[in-house]
């Protein structure tokens, strides 16, 4: 079994724990372990056969010994048990956005539906309004939920597909008759869901190509599509396609399959692509059609044609330009890894800083600090501080905004701390208006500097509440509050529009990790791509300027 495998069945032992209403510190050891095993940059089976699954964070011997289970048996008996009680088809329910565990249990214990066929005819059919604390809205949930499970249905996040299509292009650039490969389409604009792979491929030999692909290891199925095409699947089912062209035509076709529709449509319009053959770069490509180099993030016809041809494109902000992470959870709270250790985890990535921001005390099942363990933790900060001079450890927060917008810890608390960062955890379903009013109380507060994940999305999980987002970008402005680009790829919220649009409101912005292991640091990646997605510069991201100036927005000096 896979790291990815293993881990998914220990989300999936956690989700019935859960959905049973079990104990809750059992169910976080099963996600914490899951966490683990998935950010495992070691195969879980070498480190099984060197006796060292014990080893892996958060992993205590309950769950060590069904690893081993898992990885000597290719099951876990403990896990069929818990599946005669709870049918896979209940778990699948979870995948619906806005169904959470709560809403599962009382579906499942009081009706015995147990698949997505039977829960989406029950809505329509008008019965889940009898169940227990159900109504029509729930319904309305259900079925808007299960549309947007249909239209989602094959596409994968980047944080699943990136690393499919790097190991995959590694693999091709590794056979004699390939000269370059890159990744292309959709993935390689950084879009924050991809129907499949794509990648460019320069050879002179066709079928030397297809033998070497179709031995890929990590390829499911592989097709010979057309004389220039090679199609399949390959690991998680993920379709690909490899274009394969002759190297003089490489970086035209470059330019061509990077771009959306549209763009290439009117960058190539009228044009006979050979006659740019010989091309030496995708910039001379530009150039020769008259246009400044556009960025592959850019290339989805929002401006940046125009913006081409007048030479006035955003000089956008890169991964050198990142000079720390202000969202990163320790052991304190549900992270994984010891404050030190992320210290120096940053320090390896060329940072000068970091904020901890475990999260507040309305949240206890992600062990929430309260006011003693976050002075507490203050004071372990101010000891780590003093033994470096090149790096800091700015002492932070994650609060919950309540349901008027109140936050969870009072004033005089957060005036002590250098980061503050108000998120939205529960009452997800507040109407519009509601939810805007909530969010711009929030802000309100003085003591605010960041505003986390704003939408509460959860690619192909969650859509997100609605907000009214004019009003909140003009609170923003007015507060001196920045939104975050969380860059975890299952939420990159906010995405790229809201992120453009607050750069035109001169809102700025945060590139956060919201890391609960120093392993996750390294997402950072996926949020730097939406943020060039969103045309964002260095100077519109408040964790690109160096530590004083930082400290001087977060402390709201003019």
């Amino acid at each position: 079994m896979t790291n990815r495998e293993v881990a998914q069945i220990l989300v999936k032992i956690a989700d019935i724990l859960e959905i049973k209403d079990d104990n809750p510190f059992k169910i976080k050891a099963y996600r914490n372990a899951a966490n683990a095993v998935f950010k495992l940059e070691e195969n879980i089976n070498d480190l099984h056969r060197l006796d060292r699954i014990g080893d892996i964070p958060g992993v205590g011997k309950a769950v060590k010994a069904k690893i081993e289970e898992m990885l000597e048996k290719g099951n876990c008996e403990y896990y069929d048990r818990l599946l005669d009680e709870v049918p896979e088809g209940v778990l699948q329910m979870l995948s619906i956005p806005g169904l959470g565990h709560k809403t599962v249990r009382t579906i499942f214990n009081h009706s015995g539906i147990s698949n997505l066929e039977e829960l989406l005819k029950a809505a329509q059919d008008h019965k889940i309004r009898q169940l227990p604390g159900m109504g029509s809205k729930t319904e309305y949930n259900i079925i808007k939920g299960m549309e947007i499970l249909a239209q989602n249905a094959g596409k994968a996040t980047l944080g699943m597909a990136n690393p499919v299509a790097e190991e995959f292009k590694k693999y091709l650039l590794g056979c004699e008759a390939v000269s370059a490969a890159c990744i292309v389409g959709s993935l390689r604009r950084g879009k924050p869901l991809v129907s499949d792979i794509d990648i460019l491929a320069a050879s002179e030999d066709f079928s030397t190509v297809y033998d070497h692909v179709s031995k890929y290891p990590g390829a499911i199925a592989v097709d010979r599509a057309q004389p220039d095409l090679i199609s399949g699947k390959l690991t998680y089912n993920i379709d690909f396609e490899v274009i394969v062209t002759e190297p003089a035509d490489f970086f035209p076709y470059l330019v061509w399959t990077t771009g959306g529709k549209a763009h290439r449509s009117i960058i190539f319009d009228n044009i006979d692509i050979r006659s740019l053959r010989g091309l030496e770069s995708e910039a001379e490509v530009y150039k020769k059609l008259g246009y400044h180099f556009i960025p592959p993030e850019l290339r989805e016809n929002t401006g940046e044609i125009e913006a081409g041809k007048s030479g006035k494109l955003p000089l956008l902000i890169e991964r050198q330009d990142i000079k720390g992470d202000l969202h990163v959870h320790s052991s304190w709270s549900d992270g994984g890894t010891k404050i030190e250790e992320l210290r120096e985890a940053a320090r390896e990535m060329n940072y000068d800083y970091i904020a901890v921001t475990d999260h507040s005390k309305s949240l206890p099942i992600s062990g929430g600090l309260n006011e003693d363990r976050l002075a507490a933790q203050a004071k372990v900060i101010e000891a780590l501080n003093s033994q470096t001079r090149d790096f800091s450890i700015l002492k932070g927060i994650e609060v919950d905004i309540l349901k008027e917008g109140q936050l969870d810890f009072d004033d005089q608390i957060l005036s002590a701390l250098d980061v503050v960062i108000a998120s939205i955890h529960s009452n997800f379903k507040l109407d519009k208006d509601k939810q805007t009013e909530r969010i711009i109380n929030a802000m309100q507060n003085e003591n605010v500097n960041i505003i986390g994940h704003l939408t509460g999305r959860l690619l192909n999980r969650r859509k997100g509440y609605e907000i009214d987002l004019e009003p909140v970008l003009k609170a923003a402005q007015k507060n001196q509050v920045a939104l975050e680009i969380n860059s975890h790829p299952d939420r990159l919220d906010i995405d790229a529009e809201i992120a453009k649009q607050a750069k035109e409101y001169g809102v700025k912005i945060a590139i956060n990790s919201d890391a609960h292991h120093k392993e996750d640091l390294k997402l950072i990646q996926y949020g730097i791509t939406n943020a060039r997605r969103g045309w964002l510069e260095p100077d519109d991201v408040i964790n690109s300027w160096e530590k004083d100036r930082l400290l001087d927005f977060l402390h709201k000096k003019p």
